[in-house]
């Protein structure tokens, strides 16, 4: 082709250039006015869209502020509700950006979301500035209106809020809040949202119409520009490839690569687009290429054959070093220098990675700048810029990272003034291995460009896979040696622990051992006194005395050095360096005079998981455990609890087989076996032996009312005084609860009484226990060897019974055992079994004595009474077998008999015909005062369906007194119930007249001893009027027992006694006789 047909070619395409590129401008013009048209059709759409929601919104928002307001009268929601009317008709700052959420971030505290914008305008005149049509306009006003006419409803609830005098209990206005969910108030919610929702409808077809025509122009334009633009394209395409066609570059270009050449510079190769080789760019390129690829191929071939005859020389060097090395510090070093000295490196480093810290520490290097390395510190995790080079690169993701131009790479970025400083051009990092995991890194750098090529790649990781063989010969070699020493010390631990030395003995030898395996380390054994949260030296053999002294007796406590900060929080304790370490602060001084460096402390840890003391090993040198230091401190220390708590049981076992382990006294095991043996010495000698039985009087109202506790302590120091009047020879022993036996070898009767008396008046001395001084007495039965029993068991039985009797007869005195009293005793046996089995063989029954108004003579009642009628033992008083079924705890199945026979008895009366009436029980102090009486009533009066009305409960006036306020509260839930109560026996207790107004009892019955001599006596008179006198004027009404006589009857009813119960009328009666003296009855005055 011609070069004036080239250059009439290329001015027409000019040309033709320029016209299309000013046709395109036009059209782009025109386009982009079509897009805002677009736009403004959409940002009208969306103006109406916001108004729209914000009417919408408003009105939801008043809705919730109106319910908050009256759910919880909290003035904070009508405050928001009126701001949010003010701003909606213009009277208040619309905040910024209000169309977006608001009201919903604004909380309790009234912190706004988004400040003021100071604009004052009613939501109807933005509406009016948006252009609506009028049709488009009239909904939002309707809307708008709804919900102003809405707001009316709402304010009339915050009236009724306002209205509420009382707050209600939940704190909501239920009335007003009713108003606010009612359906009336829902249809008025919708009248507003059906206009917005018509209005968003027209605003849509409007919008939409707008949109499609703005969007067929701009399509069409669109369609224009692209044709013009490709049409440009082609010209501009056609003009440059005719200019390319004849340089094949830039003027510039061919020009900078004539001179390149002429300088001997083949780098960089000359790019030649595709086709232009016959161009004058092509035929430079050319001769480049040729001249390049001879220089090349000789600097390749001697760089590489010397790159690769030291890395072989490294390698060769690193594996001598395996099977020279004898650890891994060793070979890291050897490694390192064989790297520099016959890899070429300018510099090598190994960095290993402590789990602990989790710290990249130098552990050997070699080469130029290796000063660099002293003071490096890598953490992987950190932020800092060192924790993302090549180093924790390689590390993080177990993969060889080679930095090829360390200057320019940005991962080596923090260290590039260092790599110009000491001639780095590229480095290599690969990470080592041991135990399958990454444990450090080997760390390269050398002084060319592009050092590491795949050879060289393949070398070093070679060398590394040989390391990490090497890393793991070690360790299992180590490992290896490890195992058979915890193995052997294990066996040593074992033996030692089952011999049968002392625990002193087994510590010291522990701690010899350890230092004889560990030349360089003295050993300390300290135990806690969990009481005093003290440690004490059990054994520190090597330690100077000295320091052993100073640590003796030292409380533990956080930070309070390595074996006190170990005992409190029962972890490890590491101190590296005492002489700097805060731990060490208080005893720093000590240690220094003691040449103390390091101290590694581990918690001895019993089966229960509590501190029984610490192990620790110190050193002269600061330094930390390896993992198999610290694996053989745990094992020691768990041998060493074993062995602390082994013996401890020992002693322990033997002391809760013969101790109390509660008074430290001798138990029944131990007694025994010295009352035998003291009774075996008496027997051969023919003397005496004493056995006492000591009870306490009441302990269990100390344990009642004050707590287990208290009681306990009590029996220690009890105990303790006990002991102190006992010869060495003389045993005392507890059996449990508050019983104590006493055996007094060679003791006679009237010693046997001396000490009696002598025990008695030291249990009663006061006790003094958590603020509360306490006084309690004993009784005591005493049984003498040979005359009461020639064994054991036989004394300490007679001793129990001698003991009863003493109760019996008042409490704190002694009695000797007599002959009656077993007689006694076997009777209270014998009653006892037969009361098992009374209730199963109906051997009770009940009679019922009838109870008489003095003022009508009418048939108002009648007392139930107990008779026990056995087949062997006929018939039994009430006197002698209640208390037994009291003390056998039987009185609660006897009680509960009694009380459903006596109702469902009167309830067959009544359905019989005969006349309602009151129907007495008696009550036992123990069944008075079981928790559950309340409810067994209630329960049986309800099951045979008895009014509560015709039942009446009695209760001795002694009861009633023991515990007074207990008895009020007893008295008021039966009485509750609608239960009456009365007071029997009255006149020979105690009564308080403060207790005894309080009491709910609406009849006091006067005991028949003050009846018998009424009409004799004049005390027994009057008594007998005052308590009639007393009674009426607190309102309680009266029953005589025990009237026998006409004379007797004159008088009570003179003196206003309301009813008579007594042989005067009738003797009780069983259920056939009482029902037919109930119909025979006639209610005569004078009867």
């Amino acid at each position: 082709m011609k070069p004036t047909h080239n250059g009439r070619r290329f001015s027409a395409y000019l040309w033709l250039t320029l016209a299309i590129y000013i046709a395109l401008i036009i059209a782009f013009a025109v386009y982009v006015r079509a897009e805002k048209a677009i736009d403004t059709a959409n940002d009208l759409r969306l103006q109406s869209y916001l108004l729209a929601d914000e009417l919408r919104q408003s009105s939801d928002d008043l809705t919730r502020m109106a319910r908050a307001y009256t759910a919880t009268g909290n003035p904070i929601y009508k405050q928001h509700y009126q701001e949010i009317l003010d701003i909606r008709n213009g009277k208040h700052p619309r905040p910024e950006d209000y169309e977006n959420i608001y009201w919903d971030l604004v909380q309790l505290d009234d912190q706004r979301p988004r400040p003021s914008s100071n604009q004052t305008i009613s939501l109807l005149d933005l509406m009016r500035q948006a252009h609506f049509t009028n049709a488009e306009f009239a909904k939002l006003a309707l809307a708008k209106a709804n919900s102003d006419a809405l707001t009316h409803t709402e304010f009339a609830a915050f009236q009724r809020v306002e209205n509420d005098v009382a707050q209600p209990v939940s704190g909501i206005h239920t009335d007003a809040l009713a108003m606010l969910h009612s359906q009336a108030y829902y249809q008025d919610k919708a009248a507003i949202m059906q206009p917005i929702s018509q209005f968003q409808q027209m605003v849509e077809l409007r919008t939409n119409a707008s949109v499609e025509a703005a969007k067929q122009l701009a399509t069409q334009l669109r369609w224009i520009f692209i044709i013009l633009g490709a049409a440009l394209f082609f010209a501009l395409w056609r003009i440059y490839r005719n200019m390319r066609r004849m340089l094949g570059g830039s003027l510039h270009e061919i020009y900078q690569q004539v001179e390149n050449l002429a300088q001997g510079k083949f780098y960089p190769f000359i790019s030649i687009p595709s086709g232009m080789n016959n161009s004058v760019l092509g035929w430079l390129a050319a001769t480049q290429t040729k001249l390049n690829e001879i220089d090349t191929a000789r600097n390749l071939a001697q760089a590489q054959m010397l790159r690769m005859t030291s890395l072989y020389a490294a390698l060769s060097q690193c594996n001598q070093a395996i099977v020279r090395s004898k650890n891994q510090t060793e070979l890291f070093a050897k490694v390192c220098e064989a790297s520099v000295t016959y890899g070429g490196m300018k510099m090598a480093w190994i960095g290993w990675l402590d789990t602990a810290t989790q710290q990249i520490i130098p552990v050997s290097q070699y080469g130029e700048g290796t000063d660099y390395i002293d003071h490096l510190h890598i953490v992987p995790n950190s932020q800092d810029t060192s924790a993302h080079g090549p180093t924790t690169i390689a590390i993080r993701n177990d993969q060889a990272y080679y930095c090829q131009d360390f200057i320019t790479d940005p991962t080596t970025a923090p260290w590039h003034e260092l790599g110009k400083q000491y001639g780095w051009g590229s480095s290599a990092t690969l990470p080592i291995h041991q135990n399958n995991q990454v444990v450090g890194a080997f760390n390269m750098y050398s002084s060319r460009i592009h050092a590491f090529d795949a050879a060289a790649q393949r070398l070093l990781e070679e060398m590394v896979a040989d390391i990490d063989f090497a890393l793991a010969n070690f360790e299992r070699r180590t490992q290896q040696q490890h195992d058979q020493l915890m193995t052997d010390q294990r066996v040593f631990m074992l033996e030692l622990i089952t011999s049968d030395k002392s625990l002193d003995e087994i510590l010291t030898t522990i701690t010899h051992r350890v230092e004889s395996l560990k030349p360089d380390v003295m050993c300390s054994i300290l135990l806690l006194d969990a009481e005093k949260q003290t440690l004490h030296v059990a054994s520190a053999p090597s330690l100077p005395d000295f320091f052993n002294a100073a640590i003796d007796g030292e409380p533990i406590g956080e930070n309070a050095g390595s074996c006190g900060n170990t005992a409190y929080t029962k972890q490890r304790t590491i101190v590296e360096d005492i002489a700097h370490h805060p731990y060490w602060k208080n005893y720093r001084a000590i240690a220094q005079q003691a040449k103390l460096a390091a101290c590694w402390s581990e918690p001895i840890i019993g089966s229960q998981q509590k501190v029984l003391g610490t192990f620790a090993l110190y050193q002269h040198t600061a330094t930390a455990p390896n993992r198999n230091d610290i694996q053989l401190i745990e094992m020691l220390a768990h041998f060493i609890a074993i062995a602390i708590e082994r013996k401890r049981d020992e002693i322990n076992i033997h002391n809760l087989a013969h101790f109390d382990p509660l008074t430290d006294l001798p138990n029944r095991l131990l007694l025994e076996d010295r009352a035998r043996q003291s009774i075996s010495v008496a027997q051969r000698a023919g003397s005496n032996l004493a056995v006492l039985f000591l009870d306490l009087d009441h302990f269990k109202n100390i344990n009642d009312n004050l707590g287990h506790r208290i009681g306990d302590e009590l029996l220690i120091q009890l105990a303790q005084r006990l002991k102190t009047l006992l010869r060495d020879e003389d045993t005392v022993s507890r059996l449990g609860g508050d019983e104590f036996i006493f055996v007094l070898p060679d003791t006679h009767p009237d010693a046997a009484a001396h000490v009696a008396e002598k025990l008695l008046a030291a249990t009663a001395r006061p006790y003094q226990i958590q603020g509360h001084e306490l006084i309690l007495t004993a009784s005591v039965g005493i049984a003498i060897y040979p005359q009461n029993g020639d064994d054991f068991d036989t004394l300490i039985k007679h001793a129990d019974v001698a003991m009863y009797r003493a109760k019996n007869s008042g409490r704190n005195s002694y009695r000797y055992y007599t002959e009656e009293m077993q007689a006694k005793s076997a009777r209270i046996l014998i009653l006892e079994n037969a009361l098992r089995r009374a209730l199963d063989q109906q051997q009770f029954v009940l009679n019922y004595q009838p109870q008489i108004s003095t003022d009508t003579g009418k048939l108002v009642g009648a007392e139930t009474l107990l008779r026990w009628h056995h087949p062997e033992l006929g018939l039994i008083s009430p006197a002698e077998f209640i208390p037994i079924a009291e003390d056998s705890g039987q009185i609660y199945q006897i009680g509960a008999w009694v009380l459903r026979t006596a109702i469902q008895q009167l309830k067959s009366w009544i359905e019989a015909g005969l006349p309602p009436m009151i129907i007495a029980v008696n009550l036992s102090a123990v069944q008075f005062r079981h928790t559950g009486l309340p409810d067994l009533v209630t329960s049986l009066l309800n099951e045979i369906d008895l009014p509560a009305q015709y039942l009446e409960l009695e209760l001795t006036e002694s009861v009633a007194m023991d515990e007074p306020l207990e008895a009020i509260a007893i008295m008021d839930n039966l009485h509750n119930r609608g239960v009456r109560m009365s007071i029997d026996d009255f006149g020979t207790g105690y009564s308080s007249l403060n207790y005894l107004k309080k009491f709910k009892v609406y009849k006091l019955k006067i005991d028949q001893s003050f009846i018998r001599d009424i009409n004799t006596d004049p005390e027994d008179k009057a008594i007998v009027t005052a308590i009639i006198s007393m009674a009426h004027s607190l309102g309680f009404q009266t029953i005589a027992e025990g009237v026998e006589t006409a004379e007797q009857l004159d008088f009570l009813r003179i003196q206003g006694c309301d009813e008579i119960q007594g042989y005067h009328y009738s003797k009780p009666l069983n259920t056939e006789q009482f029902s037919a003296f109930v119909r025979d009855w006639q209610p005569l005055k004078d009867k």
